[in-house]
């Protein structure tokens, strides 16, 4: 009787884990840095200009590490009805960064995180206007840097530090 609820058990846990893993995902793409060299030092940054109607959209990247350095993400927008969260996925729960209420060309989202954790991070645009046709600009700047070393891979692409 142990042994049998053992196995059900087992089975419907895996079941959920592949439900879980079924679920249709959201629009999203890598965010692509690039190593940019300094004197001493050299970061990795990224840059991207945009539009987002009514889905949301995400940008995904990685740390494969990250020793004395820091992470710093700025969105900018032309109206105040985008959402901007930033995420790194653990194995059980998410922890999630959200940006204030209004964010616009002269106060823009700002997210700076010391000493990172390695991990999946995702950065996750928000359509929030009550009007669903109206075309929400965007602009993202990320970086990573500092005087310690960083490895960030998107996708297939690798860069070091």
């Amino acid at each position: 009787m142990k042994k049998t609820l053992g196995i059900g058990f087992v089975f419907s846990l895996l079941s959920l884990v592949l439900l879980y893993n079924c679920r249709e995902d959201q629009r999203y793409e890598p965010l692509r840095f690039e190593k940019v060299s300094r004197a001493e030092s050299s970061a990795f940054q990224a840059h991207v200009d945009g539009t987002i109607l009514t889905d949301p959209w995400e940008y995904r990247f990685r740390i494969k590490q990250a020793d004395r350095v820091t992470l710093i993400v700025e969105v900018l927008t032309d109206k105040p009805d985008l959402g901007v969260t930033l995420s790194r996925k653990g194995i059980l729960f998410d922890s999630k960064i959200k940006c204030g209420d209004k964010i616009s060309q002269l106060s823009p989202c700002k997210l700076e995180i010391n000493n990172p954790e390695k991990g999946d991070y995702s950065l996750v645009l928000n359509h929030l206007s009550s009007d669903p046709s109206e075309v929400l600009s965007y602009r993202i700047f990320a970086a990573v840097h500092g005087p310690g070393y960083a490895s960030v891979i998107w996708e297939e692409e690798v860069a070091r530090r």
